[in-house]
């Protein structure tokens, strides 16, 4: 069973919040840093005023809360919620107000990325203004599906009316209707009320706060698979109690207390912040990987290093290796965008075909969309990572 331990962080004199998943054997599979919170309005919906459409970049510029300038994209401009329409057009012009929700960071000289699809996440679902299609996660399986289908087409009824969609994630397998019926009553009242609020506030108000990124976090995940959610904030431990209730009827959340031992400690946080910033990754096999993040892409090399076998084999089973180890390197190190893998002597096709395998089910296992792209004609391997949150390296640097 996995753990997740929340911790906070001290790096150059700043506390960051440290939210780490380790696997049965308790290794580090997954790590998140978040920056203080006065530092991202990831999530935040505020009623956006539109001050420019610029057509040749298929993009408008919206204004938010203190004046922040906002990238919006035209094709995100999807069942938009006007809280003022100056123009009788449909389409969006330069003057209106609506509720917009921030879906991208300010990054380094890019302003913050809007979108007009409005999400209100709960904690087995999440409502999104994208469609009004009713769904449930793909991983559950049929029966369950059937059965939280049925569940969402009698608790709501009026959501092609009030323009919503709602999805029910994989942690709702199981989980009893009526906890279930709380949940999206939840997310239809939060929705409603911003809604509403929108229509009342001026132009860059902020309309709804998202909760603390780690307790989104926690929200989304799946705890049939997590035994214990440990922390040694007094703080944080109440803040995740008042929030996540049944982790607490469940017994799966517990405050660590060690004079001796921190957590940072306990789980080598510091040493693996420091792995994690370096360029180099050894392998179990000598072999190692280089991983150099470009301003465009990211750029991976495999190297047979330390081991000297010049065996087909033994260089495949080395790509086998690198390519499970750079699918956890991606979700620690949070690499998103292009990345380009360039693996040892791959050119059989036979070889290409199993090594592709192997990278599709260990990028199943990211939280973030991460896709197989193809292999260039020079034998590199493409892959794809949405952005979601910074990387490590720009959050740390």
């Amino acid at each position: 069973m996995n753990r997740i331990v929340v911790t906070k962080l001290e790096h150059h004199q700043t506390e960051y919040l440290a939210y780490l998943v380790l696997d049965e054997n308790r290794k580090l599979q997954e790590l998140q840093v978040f920056e203080p919170e006065e530092n991202t309005l990831l999530d935040h919906i505020y009623v956006g005023y539109v001050e420019k459409i610029v057509p040749n970049i298929h993009a408008a510029f919206v204004r938010i809360a203190d004046g922040q300038k906002c990238y919006l994209p035209l094709n995100d401009v999807k069942n938009p919620v006007y809280t003022r329409k100056l123009s009788k057009k449909e389409a969006l012009c330069e003057g209106d107000e609506l509720l917009v929700q921030v879906v991208k960071d300010a990054v380094k000289t890019k302003d913050p990325v809007v979108s007009t699809k409005l999400v209100v996440h709960g904690h087995y679902c999440f409502l999104s203004t994208e469609n009004t299609c009713l769904g449930v996660s793909k991983k559950l399986s049929q029966e369950e599906s059937k059965r939280l289908s049925a569940l969402l087409e009698n608790t709501c009824k009026d959501h092609e009316a009030e323009g919503y969609g709602l999805v029910f994630r994989t942690n709702a397998g199981a989980v009893p209707e009526t906890e279930l019926c709380e949940d999206i009553e939840l997310v239809q009242k939060e929705y409603r009320a911003l809604k509403k609020t929108g229509t009342h506030q001026n132009a860059g108000d902020l309309v709804y706060r998202n909760l603390p990124g780690y307790l989104a976090r926690l929200k989304a995940e799946n705890f049939e698979k997590t035994d214990l959610v440990l922390t040694d904030g007094q703080d944080l431990y109440q803040e995740i109690c008042a929030y996540l209730p049944h982790l607490v009827e469940e017994k799966k959340v517990q405050l660590y207390r060690d004079d001796a031992v921190s957590l940072s400690t306990l789980y080598h946080l510091r040493g693996n912040m420091q792995e994690l910033l370096s360029s180099k990754v050894w392998l179990d096999s000598g072999a190692n990987i280089i991983i150099e993040s470009l301003e465009t892409l990211t750029v991976i090399d495999v190297n047979s290093g330390k081991n000297r076998s010049r065996r087909e084999e033994a260089l495949f089973a080395i790509n086998v290796e690198a390519a499970k180890e750079i699918a956890r390197q991606l979700r620690l190190r949070n690499i998103s965008g292009m990345i380009l893998v360039d693996f040892i002597n791959l050119k059989k096709k036979e070889q290409q075909q199993k090594l592709i395998s192997v990278i599709r089910e260990e990028l199943q296992k990211d939280s973030v969309p991460a896709n197989f792209i193809d292999i260039t004609r020079l034998g590199l391997v493409e892959l794809t990572r949405k952005k979601v949150y910074k990387s490590l390296r720009e959050i740390l640097s």
